[in-house]
C-alpha cells in the first residue's frame, strides 16, 4: 500500500503549552485509520494541524508525495485532503444544495452541479431537502450534510473528527458505513471517534493516543477488547 499521508515528529503547542509531543503516523491510499484516545489526548489538535487550521511547532506533514507542512488550508483542500470538523459545521442560512455546492469550490470556482446526483443517491434525504435552509435540518441531518459536503469535494483523504457527536446510533452507523465504502473505493479515511467499538469495527488500523503521544499502533481487529486499549484509553472502564 502506498503511503498517502505521513506525519513525522509533529509538535503542536497552544501558547507555551505543548499538547502534541513528537507524533508520527501514516495513512495509506484507500486505508481506513482511526485515532483513539481519551478526551484531551490531542487527537483533534493533530487533525487541525494536518489541515493547516492551527500552526505546527515543529515536525513535517507530507501528503501525496508533497510537503504540506506550511501549506494553507485552502491549498491543502485543493491537494485532496478534506476535513469534516466536529459539531455539525454547515452554513445554516444556505440551502442544503448550496452547502453541497460549496464543497465543490476547491476544484470549480462556480461550483459543479454535475456532482450533486451522486450525493443525492448516497443520501436521499438531502435530495428531499435540497431547497431547505440547513438550519431546518435536525442535528443528525446536519452531520450527514457536513459529511456529504466533504465527500462531494472528491478527496483523496477524508478526515472525520468525532462524527458521532450527539447523534442517534442509526445515523452514526450510516456515516461510518459510508466511510468504509469510500475506503473500499480508494478514498483514505482518518477517523477520530469516541465510540471505540464502532471505530474499530470499521477501521483497518488504529493509533492510540495518551497525553499528546502515540502509545500504540496496530490492526484494529487486534486492538478491540485488548488489555492495551483498556489500560491506556479506558482505564478500568468497559468498552
Amino acid at each position: 500500500m502506498n503511503t498517502l499521508l505521513e506525519i513525522a515528529d509533529l509538535h503542536v503547542a497552544y501558547g507555551k503549552a505543548e499538547v502534541v509531543h513528537g507524533t508520527s503516523l501514516t495513512v495509506g491510499e484507500g486505508e481506513f485509520v482511526t485515532l483513539l484516545g481519551r478526551n484531551g489526548a490531542g487527537k483533534s489538535t493533530i487533525l487541525h494541524a494536518i489541515s493547516g487550521l492551527i500552526p505546527k511547532q515543529s515536525g513535517a506533514v507530507r501528503f501525496a508525495g508533497q510537503d504540506i507542512t506550511g501549506a494553507t488550508p485552502r491549498d491543502i483542500v485543493r491537494a485532496g485532503l478534506v476535513q469534516v470538523l466536529e459539531g455539525h459545521r454547515v452554513f445554516h442560512p444556505l440551502t442544503v444544495e448550496d452547502n453541497l455546492l460549496i464543497g465543490t469550490y476547491a476544484k470549480s470556482k462556480r461550483g459543479d452541479r454535475s456532482k450533486l446526483p451522486a450525493i443525492y443517491d448516497l443520501f436521499p434525504e438531502m435530495a428531499e431537502r435540497r431547497h431547505q435552509p440547513a438550519s431546518r435540518l435536525s442535528g443528525g441531518q446536519q452531520q450527514i450534510l457536513a459529511v456529504a459536503q466533504g465527500i462531494i469535494a472528491e478527496p483523496k483523504l477524508l478526515i472525520l473528527d468525532e462524527p458521532s457527536g450527539g447523534l442517534a446510533p442509526l445515523v452514526i452507523d450510516r456515516i461510518l458505513d459510508v466511510a468504509r465504502a469510500l475506503s473500499r473505493d480508494g478514498v483514505a479515511i482518518l477517523l477520530v471517534e469516541q465510540l471505540v467499538e464502532k471505530a474499530l469495527a470499521h477501521a483497518d488500523r488504529c493509533y492510540l493516543m495518551a497525553t499528546g503521544r502515540i502509545v500504540h499502533e496496530g490492526l484494529a481487529k487486534e486492538l478491540a477488547g485488548s488489555d492495551i486499549l483498556h489500560s491506556a484509553y479506558l482505564g478500568s472502564g468497559a468498552v
